[in-house]
This record gives structure tokens, sequence and C-alpha cells, in this order.
């Protein structure tokens, strides 16, 4: 592409490059319309039921019950140091790579490259994470067309994107190095980390499921975030739960596979869990994992008393 002097500035004061460090970059990059393709048909855009075949599955509990026994202590640590509770770290790894399993196989400038200045949709969005992709290669003395990611550009077991790898990636065993492709430590820290830094509440619930009692949710449905527990009791919905008074929540439905719907809100950490990947169909299945992974950590560790999300404050 050719980019007008003003988008030039823009980029180049926006990652601290070069112009000369931008246009070498925009030579080395390759248009690649498979990933085109790819973002367009998204698996956020399936229904809840087939959305949760995909991911919340007994291999993948499996998986992540034996990372979690294997890296408790420093699960532990980071729990300690960001408040993010081990399941979460442990959910995200298993849905976003399987613990570095699937990392992905596009070269993450060709990712950012297509999608920044061929996907009109997301440009603004994606030429950022171009250029930021410069600066994290710069920074950690990478060869530009070296590193692969997703087809969104997304690198490591916790597939940060550029931005995110710059600003909230940690080197959490003090090797002196960053590293989100091999080293779980720093993986682990920085998923907690970035959780933290995005509002995670600890102690505080995630997810609670909704019945309607007879109610019409299309209201309630449509406030977003601006919904309160009041609100929600008084239009005659109730939760297993009493929720308290003073935090935003979200009404969320869920189509079934046989067609009924289903109702939950979502808390504050749920809200949380959109800003690693924006789609409510992705926080819930991390909030399921995350469920099913603690019970199975704590049966896989006898005497360890029970703890978690069904002891912490709605």
């Amino acid at each position: 592409p050719v980019l007008d002097a003003a988008e030039v500035t823009r980029l180049c004061e926006l990652a601290h490059i070069s112009p000369s460090e931008l246009k070498a970059a925009l030579a080395k990059a390759r248009y690649q319309p498979k990933i085109i393709e790819a973002i367009t048909r998204p698996a956020e855009s399936k229904p809840w039921w087939q959305f949760r075949q995909i991911f919340v599955t007994t291999s993948r509990i499996n998986a992540a019950i034996k990372f979690y026994v294997s890296h408790a202590e420093l699960l532990k640590e980071a729990e300690r140091v960001y408040g993010v509770p081990p399941e979460i770290v442990c959910a995200i790894m298993a849905v976003e790579t399987l613990f570095g399993q699937n990392q992905g196989s596009w070269r993450v400038l060709d990712a950012t490259y297509t999608l920044g200045f061929h996907y009109p949709k997301r440009a603004a969005y994606f030429s950022q994470e171009f250029a930021r992709f410069i600066e994290l290669a710069r920074r950690e003395g990478w060869q530009l067309d070296a590193i692969r990611g997703s087809y969104a550009g997304a690198m490591g077991m916790g597939q940060f994107m550029p931005s995110s790898y710059l600003d909230y990636a940690v080197d959490f065993d003090g090797d002196g190095r960053v590293d989100l492709f091999n080293n779980a430590a720093d993986a682990i820290g920085s998923v907690a980390n970035y959780f933290k830094a995005h509002g995670w509440q600890k102690g505080r619930g995630i997810y609670y499921p909704v019945h309607l009692n007879g109610a019409d949710p299309a209201p309630l449905l449509a406030r977003d975030w601006q919904l309160s527990p009041e609100e929600l009791y008084r239009a005659g919905l109730s939760t297993k739960v009493t929720l308290t008074g003073g935090q935003p929540l979200h009404l969320f439905s869920w189509e079934l596979q046989d067609g009924t719907v289903t109702y939950g809100v979502g808390l504050e950490n749920f809200r949380c869990i959109t800003r690693y990947n924006k789609s409510p169909l992705y926080a819930r299945v991390v909030y399921e994992l995350s469920e099913f992974i603690r019970d199975g950590y704590l049966k896989s560790t006898p005497g360890r008393a029970p703890a978690g999300p069904r002891g912490r404050r709605p």
C-alpha cells in the first residue's frame, strides 16, 4: 500500500519506530488472502451450543488439569501477585493454544499487514498492530519474518497481540527474557498480569444462571452492561445466589441444540474475560472450563479444601 505522510507519522509515533523501519517491514510483508477468509468466518459466529462443543471437551479439560498440577506453584504465585485464579489462567491457555501445542503458523508480519492494509473493516486496529510488531521485534531482537502466530497475528501460549506483548508480557521467572512461546512461567504471569490490568476483581464471582419466571427478558438484554441487580430482580428474574447491588451486570441469552434458550448474567469478571476476547461465547467457555479445571485439580490433590467460585462473593 501507499501510505500518506500523515499515516506514516501516526504509525511511527505510535510504535516509536522510524519511517525507514516501517518502509522496510512493508517491503517484507506479503498479502495473504486466506487470512481474509479466516477472519470473515470466525468460530465466534457459531451458536452457543456449537461453540461450546469445540472447546469444552474432556481432552482439553484433562490437559488443563495436568498443566495445573505440573505448574501449581507458578500458578499460585501468579495468583498471589496478580489476584487471578489458576483455573482462569489455565482455561485461557487451554482455549488459545492447548498450552502451546497450536500457536499458529502464519507469519505475524503477514497477518498484521494483511488485516491492517487490506481489510478496511479493521484496518485502524491492525495497522497499529503491524507497527507495534516492528517495535516488539526490535526490542526482542527478532527477525521480522521469523515469528509465527495466528491468522490475526496473536503470539505465544496465551496468544498475545503485539501491543499486548509489549504492554503486558512479563518476565515471570526472572531469567532476563520475556518468552511467551516456550516459557510456561512467562506465559502464566503474562496472562495473569493482563487480567489484573484489565480489571479482574479478586475473590468476586464471574457468571450466574438466571431464571426468567415468565418475565420478558428483551428489555434487560438491551441494557448491555448498564443492568443492575436491583433491575434484574425487580423485573421478576431470579438467581440461585443473590447478587449484591452496586455492580453492573449483563444479561446474556444462549441458544441450545434443541432450539431452547437459556439465560445468565455476567459480572465484572466476565466482562474482564471479554477484554481478552470480546465474544461472550468465548468468555462463557473460559468460565465453564475454569470450573471443570478447578474441580479436577482439587480431586487430583486430595486433602485440599474446596475454594474458588462457589465460595466467592457474588
